[in-house]
């Protein structure tokens, strides 16, 4: 017995979206799995892996085409056939996400925040940036000034870099007073990082995504095709979250916080669905030299670290 009928669900909710934003699909993809196998791979086969998700091969083209227009792939070409990676900016910019999708816990906040003032950006470079701050952990809490708790001046001084805006941000640092009440401060990052709608999108992943759990947990083993989908279509759904949100210490965030419910069942389903993913990873898509070659090291080292079930 396998997960189709739970999988079906997801599947069938994915085809129903309009629009359907493939290019986001195969952002993801790139990401999940091209990154971790040699980086590249033939046009065909992202056809053949997104065929069974709606994406038929016009679409696939399609996105392609636009995701290497907006720099987000390159490509090289052998004869008819084509092969694409991701370039460095889309590499990079995905790799912020990653740092995010695939950690394991937030790390313990000592009441510190980092704060960015805009004093100098043109109005082309500013949608770049605020996405990228966005995957950084920042919000606007006024026109021009990002706010995030914690820091990491690493970050941030490659991302100024990237956009060639080292004299165009004021970095500063400021601190949680003793006279600022919690109760206020959770209230104002509430509403400022709007949270309940947060709670309300997890809550919806949660339900989408807990009968693909329950099935496995019953005994229920997924084919190979099939844990492949579930993996790309549970990383792009909880990717999509993460977009609108940003990644609060557990000290201002409500108590059983849907978020910390999604992380948890998303690397846990990850983790099952690790090794039959990779069986049609490996044994069906190619790149430039022929099969996909195994993942790298660091595939192993998501959601905290996990070794393939023996099963």
């Amino acid at each position: 017995m396998t997960i189709a009928q739970p999988l079906n669900g997801i599947i069938e909710a994915f085809k129903e979206r309009q629009p359907m934003r493939a290019k986001s699909l195969i952002i993801t993809f790139f990401g999940d799995v091209v990154s971790q196998h040699g980086k590249q791979i033939w046009l065909g086969s992202i056809t053949s892996a997104l065929e069974g998700l709606g994406v038929n091969d016009r679409l696939v083209r399609t996105s392609v085409f636009r995701l290497v227009k907006e720099d987000w792939l390159d490509v090289d070409r052998e004869g008819r056939r084509s092969f694409y990676r991701f370039t460095n900016l889309g590499s990079q910019e995905y790799q912020r996400a990653a740092e995010r999708i695939y950690s394991e816990n937030n790390d313990i906040w000592r009441g510190r925040w980092q704060l960015l003032m805009l004093v100098d950006v043109n109005d082309q470079a500013r949608e770049g940036l605020r996405r990228s701050l966005n995957w950084l952990g920042f919000r606007a809490i006024t026109p021009g000034t990002f706010a995030r708790p914690g820091g990491d001046e690493v970050a941030v001084q490659d991302l100024l870099d990237e956009f060639g805006l080292d004299d165009g941000v004021i970095v500063m640092e400021a601190s949680t007073s003793p006279i600022t009440l919690k109760r206020q401060l959770r209230e104002t990052v509430s509403e400022r990082w709007e949270l309940d709608a947060l709670a309300d999108e997890y809550s919806a992943f949660i339900k989408r995504f807990k009968p693909l759990t329950a099935a496995i947990n019953k005994g229920r083993r997924p084919t190979p095709i099939e844990a492949f989908h579930a993996r790309l279509l549970l990383i792009h759904d909880y990717r999509r979250v993460l977009l609108r949100d940003t990644s609060l210490p557990d000290d201002l965030l409500p108590s059983r916080w849907q978020g910390t419910l999604a992380r948890q069942l998303v690397g846990s389903l990850y983790k099952d669905l690790a090794g039959p993913s990779l069986q049609f990873i490996e044994q069906h898509l190619a790149a430039q030299q022929g099969s996909l070659p195994g993942p790298n090291p660091a595939f192993y080292e998501r959601f905290g670290g996990f070794e393939l079930s023996t099963q």
